[in-house]
């Protein structure tokens, strides 16, 4: 049967289906029947006529026994209870935190005879507040997953070939232990490393490794925030993560930003954003190169050309002050510098100047900032990876974040605001950690990147496999958690390539609730438990800008044989032994949950406290003030005792800066060096020239700030004390053939890891690249043609950063090619004429049959850790409507199928000289149209 013939079929199923209903319930009216009544076992009527031989011949296969979120059609024989109004019946609900994407919101398990049966939003999370979106619905497709991983797997092919065989626990652990043995004795324990995806668990890893002796913890954070987060840290020192106060705001200045869709604080923040609006009037204007859904949801979007999101923020700048629109008392008392400073500065930065590099009209610069401005102290900026994720983003969102202090809405309410508690509430006490280890590695501190982790440890994840392949760093073991760097890391061929290669990777460990395209690099892959089934304290940082604790605890029974980190990891310490063990006194995970937890103050109506009490609520927020102008809160006695104050009027005790005098008031101030909002930083210039910044971070009272330590000496970064901007040497004066390629993410997905979720691959499962109609008429590409797109190597780093250089660079070549690849495009007025975009997630090669959008299994070796037919999917049979069956053939490709394109394939590695952050949008790419023909 042709694919049109069987989707006649189904409609003419669907349509027979629909009537034999309709007849049914008309036939029980005209008999007296109550149409309510359901759970009768007496067989219902059907209208004389219906030709059930035929009706048989034509529906689907029946489905095999239950299935997670799959609706059994009614046919005409189908009950009344349908669907069944006892469902829900005798369930338990039990609170936990999504794990889906960063945001971790709160939620309700609803769990019968053992089994999850449906999750929703936990009304007591004070961030979500109930709300849940579409990942976090998905989850049920992720903890009943037919393919899953359940069970440990050694590989027995070459690496990355795919060949497997089923081990046991003890098996893997032994051999892991003996291997990671043999490392803590070879004094080098730096040489095994733990890279981690998105991690919830930090106090079991944190424990595991400090108490294993290495410090080599490698991240994903500068492919994610980096320079969002250095931005935010060089004027507050306390908080890298800005909480827009949008709930009790009146503006809203959004510099590339997708809250709708894809942000750290996606509902928490996306649901406040709307209050604002709709119950407090605020208005939202969006500048983005591409219409995301928060762009097109705003009262105003424009789009300005690449990277310039900086300038456009000066030019406000320039006409708050021009306007005299600014706050003279909060700038001259809450800031480091002047008025008249903060004037030469801007000076040249007109909405004219703004609007010749931007695009952006200068009447619009000029108006949007008397609105910003008269809005205050109830306005806020806010701004995420479409500023900060290019190669001048540290200075993008240092001047988005200056505009905040020039109209003094800083912390207070309706405007730009902060926590110091980015997580838990601190009432939460982990058991005592091990010391620190005192080792070192070029790989979790890479001496070129200032910023990256002189205030915290923020890390440059995307040079690892580069500074491997150089043979800048050496491991002998390494282990991956929720990871899946080859589609989520730039070069994904080389990322390939190192992760394959034996001599730089000795040996590798996976752990992984799924079988991915990390997980086919391995040599030991561990099945590691879902989010609904491990243990954790958690939090994100709160809109509600109080701290609170949240619990993700098991709501069913891990699957299979599948384990979490808190589980086996003491197993792993005992087997290494020589002290590790001492680390893990407890009997078990529960053991440890209650020890953390123990803090939590009890509930006056129920009585329960501790962990009780959060097994009961899922969530414990503090009753503390909302964290509003802290810099204002007064010093007590008790803090003045001892202290000194300087002629700066800086409080010192013991040498150790602890506020501000404030004219007749001894306050907190900002935990800054000169305990006021640094628009001028000092520190980042000193910290970039590897200079001595003790007395700096003293006075701060950070003191967990450092300076670089001996081994960036010589590798010095010029660090501009101010706020100021530059364009990429590459973005300018394109060519007529070069577009600069941005990334996105739909509302749907997170990075590389929710394409394994049916519900929402159907949704978005294909990316072809976007492009303006007038660019594609100039280049004589029509909607649904393929191109062929090539990238470039960054231009600015070639002169920024000679230790990004490749051996097979010719001298003396401007542009040296990253990749090419073969994509359709579809136009939209939707994104600037220079650019062209491609969301990520997609163009999975491993990770599960419907991530690679096929029906049949399509990573068969893997399989043998799953359990297919104890968990299966019919549904992928029936349903699969986007499966490709061109076989690479472009003339018989169908628009909207197949599993899409890995855009990490064609983004060089390109880190921020300052921070290390990412710059996924600075790629200068040329494409060329290609005739359909056979691949």
């Amino acid at each position: 049967m042709s694919k049109d013939q069987t989707q006649e079929s189904r409609r003419r199923f669907f349509a027979l289906g629909a009537a034999i209903g309709a007849s049914s319930l008309l036939a029980g009216l005209a008999n007296g029947q109550d149409p309510k009544q359901s759970g009768s076992d007496k067989p219902k009527r059907i209208k004389q006529g219906i030709d059930l031989d035929k009706w048989n011949r034509i529906k689907a296969t029946p489905y095999r026994g239950d299935m997670p979120g799959v609706c059994k059609l009614p046919g005409p024989h189908a009950k009344r209870n349908w669907p069944d109004r006892d469902k829900y019946k005798n369930v338990k609900k039990i609170p936990g935190m999504c794990q889906l994407c960063s945001t971790v919101c709160g939620i309700i398990g609803y769990v019968k005879d053992g089994r999850l049966i449906k999750v929703e939003g936990n009304p007591n999370d004070p961030n979500s507040r109930g709300y849940l979106c579409a990942r976090g619905q998905a989850a049920l497709n992720h903890q009943y997953h037919p393919e899953r991983l359940l069970y440990p797997l050694k590989r027995v092919g070459k690496r990355g070939e795919g060949k497997w065989k089923r081990i046991t626990w003890d098996e893997a652990l032994d051999e892991i232990a003996v291997k990671l043995k043999a490392i803590r004795d070879s004094d080098h324990p730096e040489e095994f490393a733990f890279h981690q995806g998105r991690l919830r668990s930090k106090d079991a890893v944190k424990r595991f490794l400090v108490a294993f002796g290495t410090s080599t913890q490698l991240n994903h954070r500068a492919l994610c925030s980096g320079n969002r987060r250095a931005a935010n840290l060089t004027y507050l020192w306390e908080s890298d993560w800005d909480l827009n106060d949008v709930e009790h705001t009146k503006y809203i200045l959004n510099f590339g930003s997708n809250a709708f869709e894809a942000h750290q604080g996606h509902i928490p923040f996306a649901s406040r954003i709307q209050k604002g609006r709709f119950e407090n009037g605020a208005k939202l204007v969006t500048f983005d190169v591409r219409m995301s859904n928060t762009a097109g949801a705003s009262d105003e979007w424009f789009s300005p050309f690449p990277g310039t999101d900086g300038a456009i923020a000066l030019a406000m700048g320039h006409t708050i002050l021009a306007e005299n629109l600014h706050d003279v008392d909060f700038i001259e008392t809450w800031t480091n510098v002047s008025v008249d400073e903060l004037r030469e500065l801007l000076k040249e930065n007109t909405p004219e100047w703004a609007a010749s590099v931007s695009g952006v009209a200068a009447d619009d610069i000029r108006r949007i900032a008397i609105e910003f401005a008269k809005a205050a102290p109830r306005a806020t900026t806010m701004c995420n990876r479409g500023s900060s994720a290019h190669l001048n983003g540290f200075y993008n969102d240092r001047a988005i974040g200056l505009l905040n202090a020039l109209v003094g809405s800083v912390g207070k309410k309706g405007g730009w605001c902060w926590s110091p508690w980015s997580g838990v509430d601190p009432i939460a006490k982990t058991p005592p950690m091990p010391p620190s280890p005192k080792t070192h590695s070029v790989l979790e501190d890479p001496p070129e990147y200032p910023l990256a982790n002189v205030w915290r440890r923020m890390r440059v994840g995307e040079i690892i496999y580069l500074y491997l392949l150089q043979g800048r760093a050496k491991l002998q073991a390494y282990m991956t958690y929720n990871l899946d760097s080859p589609i989520t890391w730039p070069e994904e061929s080389l990322t390939q390539q190192v992760m394959c290669d034996e001599k730089l990777i000795p040996f590798h460990v996976c752990i992984n609730a799924f079988y991915n395209e990390t997980a086919h690099y391995a040599d030991i892959v561990l099945p590691w438990s879902t989010y609904l089934e491990r243990w954790d304290l958690d939090a994100r940082a709160s809109y509600n800008l109080r701290p609170y604790v949240g619990l993700r605890t098991p709501m069913v029974k891990p699957l299979g044989e599948s384990r979490d980190v808190r589980d086996f990891f003491p197993e792993l310490a005992h087997r290494i032994g020589d002290g590790m063990e001492q680390w893990y006194p407890e009997k078990d995970v529960r053991e440890y949950m209650e020890k953390w937890s123990e803090n939590i103050p009890e509930n006056p109506t129920t009585g329960k406290s501790g962990l009780d009490r959060l097994l009961d609520e899922g969530v414990w927020e503090s009753e503390l003030e909302p964290f509003y102008e802290p810099y204002e809160i007064q010093l007590s006695k008790e803090d003045l005792a001892g202290s000194q104050t300087d002629e700066n009027g800086i409080i010192t005790k013991d040498g150790i800066g602890i506020g501000i005098q404030h004219g007749d008031r001894a306050v907190r101030g900002f935990k800054t060096p000169s305990r006021k909002f640094e628009i001028r930083s000092a520190f980042v210039n000193r910290i970039g020239k590897n200079k001595d910044c003790s007395d700096l971070i003293a006075r701060s009272g950070m003191t967990k700030t450092s300076n670089r330590p001996d081994s960036h000496a010589g590798h010095d970064s010029e660090i501009d004390e101010m706020p100021i901007w530059f364009l990429p040497v590459e973005m300018q004066n394109l060519a007529d053939d070069e577009l600069v390629m941005t990334s996105f993410k739909w509302n749907v997905h997170n990075h590389g890891r929710t394409m394994n979720l049916k519900w929402l691959a159907e949704i978005v499962h294909s990316n072809p690249a976007w492009l303006n109609p007038k660019t594609a008429e100039r280049l004589g590409i029509q909607d649904g043609d393929w191109i062929e797109i090539t990238s470039y190597h960054s231009v600015h780093l070639q002169e920024k950063a000679p230790h990004l250089r490749r051996e097979d660079w010719k001298e003396g070549t401007t542009r040296h090619e990253v990749s090419k690849m073969r994509v359709p495009i579809v136009t939209m007025q939707g994104i600037h004429p220079s650019a062209i975009a491609m969301s990520n997630s997609c163009g999975h090669t491993q990770y599960t049959s419907v991530a690679q959008a096929t029906k049949e299994p399509a990573t068969a070796g893997a399989l043998v850790g799953s359990d297919t037919e104890t968990y299966h999917d019919d549904d992928w049979q029936r349903n699969m409507w986007w499966e490709d069956k061109s076989g690479g053939d472009t003339s018989k490709w169908k628009p909207n199928t197949g599993n899409g394109w890995n855009q990490n394939k064609l983004l060089p590695i390109a880190p921020d000289p300052i921070s290390g952050q990412q710059a996924f949008h600075d790629t200068i790419v040329r494409i060329t149209k290609i005739e359909v023909e056979s691949a």
